[in-house]
C-alpha cells in the first residue's frame, strides 16, 4: 500500500491459507489428470471410451474454475485519488466519484452480519470483500448516479469494501469528502421525499 498526500493505494490480498488450499486443489486436479493420462499411455487405460472423454472433460473444467477464483477473487486493487475511489476486482470495477461520497467509517466486522438480520441495520447495497480478509470499511455514496445504485436519484446506499489497513483508507477517504464540494449533502437534503 502507497499513500501520497490525498492519494492512496492498496492491493488487498486473500491470506496465504486461502492461497495455499486453492493452490493444493490445483495441484491434486492436475496431478489426478496427469497420472491417469500418462497410465493410460503406457499400460491399461484406467478410463476409456465415453468415460475417459467425461473424466477428462470434468478435471479440466475443475482446474479452470479453481484458476478463474485464483485470478478473480482473491485480489482487489484500491485507489484513491482527488477524483474519488476505484475499485478492481478481478473482472469486476467499480469508480466512485469524489461528489458521491457521502460518508465512510471503518466496518464493526464482528457485528456486520447481526447488524444485517437486525431490521435498524444498515443495508449493505454491495459487498466488494476478498476472503479470508474480514477487516474493511464502509462507504455511504448516492445511488443512481455512478451506474452502479439501482435506487432513486439521491439516495444513499452502503457498500463494504474489504481492506487490510482499514483506518487508514478511511482516514483517506473522510479527507477527500471533507474537501469536496457539499454537492452530496446539498442534494441529499434538498429532495422532496418520495411519500
Amino acid at each position: 500500500m502507497t499513500s501520497r498526500n490525498n492519494s492512496y493505494f492498496e492491493h488487498v490480498r486473500a491470506s496465504g491459507r486461502v492461497f495455499s488450499f486453492l493452490g493444493l486443489l490445483l495441484g491434486a486436479t492436475g496431478g489426478v489428470v496427469t497420472g491417469v493420462a500418462i497410465k493410460g499411455l503406457i499400460g491399461d487405460p484406467l478410463v476409456s471410451g465415453g468415460g475417459a472423454v467425461a473424466f477428462y472433460a470434468t478435471f479440466s473444467a475443475s482446474s479452470l474454475i479453481t484458476l478463474f477464483v485464483m485470478l478473480n477473487y482473491l485480489m482487489m486493487s484500491l485507489q484513491v485519488s482527488k477524483d474519488g475511489l476505484d475499485i478492481k476486482f478481478g473482472m469486476k470495477a467499480a469508480s466512485v466519484e469524489r461528489v458521491e461520497l457521502i460518508a465512510v467509517r471503518v466496518a464493526d466486522t464482528r457485528s456486520r452480519m447481526s447488524r444485517a438480520l437486525g431490521q435498524d441495520g444498515r443495508k449493505i447495497s454491495q459487498m466488494w470483500t476478498v476472503l479470508g480478509v474480514g477487516s474493511g470499511i464502509e462507504i455511504d455514496i448516492l445511488s443512481g448516479q455512478n451506474g452502479e445504485g439501482e435506487g432513486d436519484d439521491g439516495k444513499a446506499e452502503t457498500w463494504f469494501v474489504s481492506s487490510r489497513d482499514p483506518a487508514r483508507l478511511c482516514e483517506k477517504l473522510a479527507s477527500l469528502i471533507a474537501s469536496s464540494p457539499s454537492l452530496a449533502g446539498g442534494e441529499l437534503e434538498g429532495r422532496p421525499s418520495s411519500s
